[in-house]
């Protein structure tokens, strides 16, 4: 008899874990064509609004879709390794040091009344800044290798990750703010993009009462099973 409280405890715990599960709906943030805010920097030479591009990735950068989101590298025009258009690079008049933004990408996400988590990874070549709601989570890297020699950067341990940050209700921001270092003088031999790829989760009403069910659950499962057997 135990062991059949005990089985039905199990059940009835997995089965409540699991439907609670299904009710964090988890919405993708990640980088595409068409996606984001981007907004040139005065590294680029120009100002106002850019769209972003898919640009062909260098063989060296982390490769995309990180994590099977479909996520893939962007720019504000085609400067991959194949592309027709040279971010301005370092030495150049709008770009004299290397330090002057090439463009700022703006994610926005809400939760409206509810708190939620926030998964998140970022990529760039050169390298970036990241701020979430105006605040600096990690600055630029000007050093100098395939891109930064660090994070952020482009290689695949270059990448800087958020994992299940817990934050408050309303709207929140992720800016990136992207940089050129390099002096290449061709997008073959200095490419620029950033690629970026995440999620957050916002659980849906009815989540809390569920996980109420399964903790009253298993505590009359544990009950019941620490009563002494009459059969």
């Amino acid at each position: 008899m135990n062991a059949l409280i005990r089985i039905a405890g199990v059940a009835v715990a997995g089965f409540m874990m699991t439907a609670i599960a299904g009710l964090a709906a988890a919405t993708p943030i990640v980088s595409k064509a068409g996606g984001g805010s981007c907004t040139l920097g005065p590294g680029s030479g120009s100002a106002g609004a850019c769209t972003l591009q898919q640009i062909q990735a260098h063989p060296l950068w982390q490769p995309a879709n990180p994590d099977g989101r479909g996520a893939a590298w962007v720019s504000y025009a085609d400067t991959g390794i194949d592309g027709s258009t040279l971010a301005p690079k370092s030495g150049s008049v709008s770009n004299p040091d290397g330090r002057r933004s090439i463009m700022t990408i703006t994610e926005s996400f809400d939760f409206g009344a509810n708190t939620g988590l926030l998964n998140f990874a970022v990529w760039a070549d050169d390298t970036a800044d990241l701020y979430l709601d105006g605040a600096l989570l990690i600055a630029a890297n000007f050093t100098d290798n395939v891109c930064a020699r660090g994070t952020i950067g482009c290689e695949p341990n270059e990448g800087y990750r958020i994992v299940e940050l817990l934050l408050g209700t309303g709207l929140h921001e992720l800016t990136i703010v992207a940089y050129q270092t390099g002096t290449g003088a061709s997008p073959q031999a200095n490419p620029f993009g950033v690629l970026y790829s995440g999620n957050y989760e916002v659980p849906a009403p009815g989540a809390l009462g569920l996980l109420g069910l399964a903790l009253l659950g298993l505590g009359y499962f544990r009950r019941t099973r620490a009563m002494p057997s009459t059969a």
